[in-house]
């Protein structure tokens, strides 16, 4: 017997046991679908998310203190200090606050971002009309609203149409001065509607007279990171002057080191998620053994027969052998288009681009048959060792 007869013949015993055969594969199904969408939903999510970061100008960093207590933390006044410094071009601080609009019965839900005149300078805003606040509306805190589009084009049908109309956010009225088109965003699509706006940071609804920012962005003017990384230092070294603490109660983080460090997460979770998910493909893989084990006991007696008209042990392990892995090759199959399903259906959901790389597929592919030749490999060997004139006894 050939491997092509013996791939026919495993292929027939698959047929002849649909059930078992499917019970048998539940495991690899599972295993493989569990890698391939783990990893093509890391794959997207990381890809999102670095873009994301990506519209942040070269040459930017972060500074963030370790705590927002009384010493350490960042003002408006730091801002304006580190503006000062030789070599940077642009700085901005930033601060966060939810706030409320009415549009009939409904409630609109906004997260507003108190910030600088030059945030666009640091952060690549694709503005779609009127502009972002000048530096003019910042001093005198002028109540300009800067919202994106998804909220202009839902309450006045345009971002057009959205210019110069008055939005009434946590009882303060504001005017719109621009509309811009934000980047699909890691949680875009997850969780429930906020829109995101903009507006100088005295301007805060409530918010008085604001001397505190959660972190500041500055951008220097050299674009080399190993230049970026000294106005780092300067920074850091500043504010810690300024605020009568330790240099390294700042956190700071360059793009390019924010990026790095997203990359390095991603990677290490879905090196977790996916050996927990490969963990069901050995469990698939010992299911994939008892059923063969079952199968060589039953088939004693055709054993015992093929082997007393001239099959060799040879003959008799590669057929357990090709059926075990045509057994981990369909729930391979299986399993990845499950896998593709769910991170289709994934992205459709959270607005993540779908990725899938053909290597994720074929190395799944290749591991369902090392699974199927591992686990089957016992079976197969026990059928080969059989002796003729028992078999053929066996009842």
């Amino acid at each position: 017997m050939n491997l092509w007869e013996s791939i026919l013949l495993a292929l027939e015993n698959v047929r002849v046991n649909k059930m078992r055969s499917f019970l048998t594969i539940i495991g690899i199904v599972v295993g493989v679908a569990a890698v391939i969408a783990v990893v093509s939903i890391g794959q997207a999510g990381k890809s999102s998310l670095v873009s994301e970061l990506g519209q942040v100008a070269e040459g930017s960093f972060l500074v963030i203190p370790q705590s927002q207590g009384e010493t350490g933390g960042l003002t408006v006044d730091d801002v304006e200090q580190i503006k000062r410094l030789k070599g940077i071009d642009a700085v901005v601080g930033l601060l966060t606050l939810p706030a409320e609009s009415k549009k009939g019965k409904d409630t609109v839900n906004f997260m507003l971002n108190g910030t600088h005149a030059d945030y666009p300078k640091i952060n690549n805003l694709k503005m779609v009309a009127g502009r972002f606040f000048s530096s003019g509306e910042e001093r005198s805190r002028q109540k300009s609203l800067v919202v994106e589009a998804k909220y202009a084009e839902e309450v006045f049908g345009s971002a057009a149409a959205a210019m110069n109309k008055k939005v009434t956010l946590n009882s303060s009225i504001y005017r719109i001065v621009g509309v811009y088109k934000p980047e699909e965003s890691l949680l875009s699509g997850l969780g429930g509607k906020v829109y995101n706006a903009f507006l100088p940071i005295g301007a805060l609804p409530g918010a008085g007279d604001v001397r505190d920012v959660q972190y500041i962005q500055a951008k220097a003017v050299e674009k080399d990171e190993t230049l970026v990384r000294e106005q780092v230092k300067a920074v850091k070294k500043l504010l810690a002057k300024r605020h009568n603490t330790a240099v390294a109660n700042y956190i700071a983080q360059t793009g390019e080191e924010t990026q790095e460090a997203v990359k390095s997460a991603f990677n290490v979770m879905q090196t977790i998620i996916g050996s927990i998910a490969g963990i069901s493909l050995l469990v698939g893989g010992i299911g994939v053994m008892n059923i063969m084990l079952v199968s060589v006991t039953e088939r004693t007696r055709e054993i015992g027969i093929r082997k007393a008209i001239g099959a060799t042990p040879g003959m008799i392990m590669r057929q357990f052998l090709v059926e075990a892995v045509i057994l981990c090759f369909f729930g391979g199959l299986i399993g990845t288009l499950l896998g593709l399903f769910a991170a289709g259906i994934f992205s459709l959901a959270t607005g993540w681009p779908f990725l899938v790389s053909w290597g994720t597929i074929l190395l799944a592919f290749a591991f369902s048959a090392a699974v199927g030749i591992f686990f089957g490999l016992y079976p197969a060997n026990k059928a080969a060792r059989m002796q003729p004139i028992e078999s053929l006894r066996y009842e």
